[in-house]
């Protein structure tokens, strides 16, 4: 039981390494306001410079390492370089953000909107670009850390419920939803560790706001209808593969995300719709509660990401005859 814990704390860890602490940069990229970036960027660097390598790095990887360690005392060599390789991808990212981004971090730190470099932009993006490539690495390591959920050490006896090409269909959706919503745990992790949205002034908030919210507005509504129907699609295989423990774990995770949704659609669609009506000049008094209020419906809408996922990890050690995975 032990072993069981610890690999689902691990895999929990490695999911959320998959974050930078930075959030999305992309709006930052560019010739963008100087005086929002060197904002944005003061808040930020304050909660995530040193916090953000041990929560999202250092601990990681002390359970990688020892999960690594566990696997390979079992003799599970194939989990065991599976977990190696996901352990070396995000150290190569923090050799990366020590080596690389933390000397240009040092620089940033002591401009101004008055004394910034002629070359601050092009300084700037090689800071995201190697921020950028830490979090690549560390999606790259939990890649390989969901395979080690796939491959077998031992040829096995289980009678299979379901023809090849559904049970290969069935582990392929299972897979990429463990992939894709498994990152989403990291979003709980930042708004808990490095809550930097309450610091940043309105316009920063706002210029930051408005591209992500423009560009959700468009995907957000085709990767919704594309991952329920991922959700329906792993439950008819898992109840006609009779794994019915399995397929209700699936029901509850798209329940979540059904709430998720929701809150979404019913409180934080308004206050976007607000938002995006503001522009620099027009920000009223009391616009930081507003900001409080939206922050506050996505911190419920977090902790309703981690227990849908949390349901997708389980299904990797509930066995159809209620028994337990070794």
């Amino acid at each position: 039981m032990t072993k069981r814990i610890f690999l689902f704390i691990t895999t929990f860890l490695t999911a959320t390494s998959v974050s930078t602490g930075y959030g999305s940069t992309d709006a930052l990229k560019g010739n963008v306001n100087v005086a929002t970036f060197l904002d944005w960027f003061h808040n930020v660097e304050k909660y995530v410079h040193v916090k953000g390598l041990i929560v999202l790095d250092l601990i990681p990887v002390i359970f990688l390492i020892i999960q690594t360690v566990l696997f390979f005392k079992s003799s599970k060599k194939v989990k065991s370089t599976f977990a190696l390789l996901a352990l070396v991808a995000n150290l190569i990212g923090v050799f990366i953000v020590i080596q690389k981004a933390y000397p240009i971090a040092s620089q940033i730190s002591s401009w101004t909107p008055d004394n910034v470099p002629a070359d601050w932009v092009t300084t700037k993006d090689d800071w995201i670009n190697f921020i950028g490539l830490h979090g690549l690495l560390s999606v790259l390591g939990w890649l390989f850390f969901v395979i080690t959920f796939f491959v077998s050490e031992s040829k096995n006896t289980e009678i299979r419920q379901l023809p090849r090409f559904l049970n290969f269909s069935k582990n392929a959706l299972i897979f990429f939803l463990t992939f894709l919503l498994g990152m989403g745990a990291a979003s709980l992790y930042e708004s808990f560790f490095f809550p930097y949205s309450y610091d940043i002034s309105g316009t920063t908030f706002i210029e930051l706001h408005h591209p992500v919210d423009l560009m959700m507005r468009k995907a957000g509504p085709v990767m919704f209808t594309f991952i329920v129907i991922l959700h329906l699609l792993l439950v008819a295989l898992f109840f006609v593969e009779k794994s019915k423990n399995k397929g209700w774990l699936i029901v509850a995770s798209l329940i979540f995300l059904l709430c998720d949704t929701f809150i979404a659609l019913q409180y934080n669609r308004p206050l976007n719709d607000l938002f995006l009506t503001w522009t620099p000049t027009t920000i009223p008094a009391n616009w930081s509660s507003l900001r409080d209020e939206w922050l506050g419906y996505h911190l419920y809408r977090n902790i309703f990401k981690v227990l849908g996922i949390a349901c997708i990890f389980l299904t990797y050690f509930v066995h159809n005859n209620k028994t337990i995975r070794e």
